[in-house]
């Protein structure tokens, strides 16, 4: 519910957390990960952004670049996301994710400026399905690019910004049509939300 709450805060961003849902689960499928690890990847991507419950509405629909200081609180949501998990019981599959989700390949990334298989698998595979979501959608800042460009930044990202390997995996997802979403509803997908945290 707190996720579903994030994602009304930004009409921009409408399915969004569904979507990276799906492509997170496809890809960890792709790339071998076990049962209990994807299903930890489908819902990282369901509360990948949580944390921006704590920011400000005002930043996260700025139509233009933000300043230096809005940007450090923009920093701040992954540390929010993980602080708001850790009382749950899947916060040790979880957390990791949403934590790390900012983190890039070359260390660059934040809040921790993890590098390279420092970063948990399933944030590195968040982490490139949220920049492809986030490059073929709508935004307040740009229009959607279209599929081949966002692939050609993803390819140029290849081991800088994100695990080559996984980007390899999900770029010949894309390109031989294997990515899609699951025709459930939303309901559905909060019923097995409350499985998982239940069970």
């Amino acid at each position: 519910m707190l996720a579903l709450a994030v994602e009304t805060k930004d009409a921009y961003t409408e399915g969004h957390l569904r979507r990276l849902a799906y492509y997170g689960e496809q890809l960890a499928l792709a790339g071998g990960l076990s049962t209990n690890a994807v299903r930890a990847v489908r819902y990282g991507g369901i509360l990948h952004d949580i944390g921006k419950i704590g920011v400000d509405d005002a930043i996260l629909r700025k139509p233009g670049s933000l300043t230096p200081t809005e940007y450090e609180q923009i920093k701040q949501h992954p540390e929010f996301g993980a602080r708001i998990v850790a009382p749950m019981r899947f916060a040790s599959e979880i957390q990791p994710i949403i934590l790390a989700h900012h983190e890039r390949w070359d260390g660059g990334g934040y809040p921790r400026g993890l590098q390279g298989a420092d970063i948990p698998i399933g944030a590195r595979i968040i982490s490139i399905v949220d920049a492809f979501d986030a490059m073929t959608t709508d935004r307040p800042y740009r229009q959607a690019l279209s599929r081949q460009e966002a692939l050609r930044r993803l390819q140029a990202g290849s081991g800088v910004q994100w695990d080559a390997h996984l980007v390899e995996i999900f770029l010949n997802l894309v390109t031989y049509d294997k990515l899609f979403l699951a025709s459930s509803d939303l309901k559905q997908d909060m019923e097995e939300f409350m499985q998982f945290l239940f069970t």
